[in-house]
């Protein structure tokens, strides 16, 4: 019997939380639906835009003669960092291409049938050279 009332009073706190919890919802959203509270919020936003504008012009400004970088400043060398390597990977790549083509060409010419056909070829060309003079 102890555990039927126990369950029933677990069963009322519940009712009873979600109740509260339902209208506490509705409190929060009548509260902030309000049309003045969003113009207010607008108007504080964009005095608040306009003062870090000016803020942000003036530590410009003072930059330059006490020579310190600015966010835009820092900004813009990350980006030059960042595209450096990307430069600098694209080279690598074309160096290691550059170099495996280097290897398969010094294989290819440690080869004899290779090697005979390639002077086949310059002494075709050099006697043809040699003919048109």
């Amino acid at each position: 019997m102890s555990i039927n009332h126990t369950e029933a009073l677990l069963q009322a706190i519940k009712k009873l939380g979600t109740k509260v919890e339902r209208e506490l919802n509705e409190s929060i959203q009548n509260s902030i639906n309000k049309e003045e509270i969003f113009k207010n919020l607008i108007t504080r936003s964009e005095v608040t835009a306009a003062s870090m504008k000016k803020l942000q012009e003036a530590i410009e400004t003072l930059s330059i003669p006490l020579n310190f970088p600015t966010k835009t400043d820092v900004a813009n060398a990350a980006k030059l960092t960042v595209q450096a390597e990307e430069k600098m990977d694209l080279i690598d790549e074309k160096v290691m291409a550059l170099a495996q083509s280097v290897e398969e060409i010094k294989k290819a010419l440690g080869s004899p049938d290779l090697k005979q056909s390639l002077d086949q070829e310059l002494e075709s060309s050099s006697s043809s050279e040699s003919a048109g003079k």
